[in-house]
């Protein structure tokens, strides 16, 4: 049988807290069995919504949106890639497939808060059975501080990354980070909740031309698509 890649549960703290929250809401609204019980219920039903959305993202939707994002690159082939928090490589795997004479690099600090197993070794296992380990590579490396010199990436992509650096001033400069290792006619492209607006003034101010599309309901949590290109010369 072939393996399959794993790329992790997002926000798995949340998405067992609203699951085991919702059940048990249920469980005491049956022992309940009153006016209280069928309120209690309710909270429960309601609590289940989201880690019923959840649990759909982690199965489907975040593969449909892998597409979503990797589908705003004119691709030619041989691009370089940088993906930033990688996690898992959803992004970095992907695009090594759109990119079969480049090579796609994937970045993380690898912390365990936001994705289950978010290991590099987990990342390289995904790659081997994807089959494109060859041309995926990865680093140990904070957003903030990249370890690659200017102009190395024809492509930079993230996605529910930015949001996990807690202040602004380090958002700040991850943002100036990927736009110091964007060559020339680059295009970065960034998926992320709330400050995605932030990060198309900042772009926009680091001399990229940013469009920020409208909310993907579809995803969990809903997400927007930052696209800045950087001009030639």
């Amino acid at each position: 049988m072939r393996r399959r890649a794993h790329y992790g549960i997002d926000g798995y703290p949340y998405l067992i807290g609203f699951t085991v929250g919702g059940l048990g809401a249920l469980s005491i609204s049956l022992w309940l069995g009153s006016r209280l019980g069928i309120a209690i219920a309710g909270l429960g039903a309601v609590a289940l919504v989201p880690a019923a959305l959840g649990a759909h993202y982690v199965a489907r939707g975040k593969f449909r949106h892998r597409d979503r994002v990797l589908d705003h690159v004119d691709w030619r082939g041989d691009e370089h890639v940088l993906d930033v928090g990688t996690g898992g490589g959803l992004l970095a795997i992907g695009a090594a497939k759109r990119a079969p004479r480049g090579r796609s690099v994937g970045i993380d600090i690898w912390d365990h808060g936001d994705l289950s197993g978010n290991t590099r070794e987990r990342m390289q296992r995904n790659a081997r059975i994807e089959g494109v380990a060859e041309r995926v590579g990865v680093h140990d490396d904070d957003a903030r501080a990249l370890s690659f010199a200017d102009g190395s990436f024809d492509v930079v992509v993230s996605m529910l990354c930015l949001h996990n650096i807690e202040d602004e001033a380090g958002r700040t400069a991850a943002l100036r980070e990927i736009v110091r290792v964007l060559k020339p006619g680059g295009t970065v492209v960034i998926s992320d909740l709330g400050g995605i607006d932030v990060y198309a003034v900042t772009l926009h101010d680091l001399g990229l031309s940013v469009a920020v599309g409208p909310i993907v309901w579809s995803t969990f949590p809903p997400q927007r698509i930052l696209v800045g290109r950087r001009a030639n010369g």
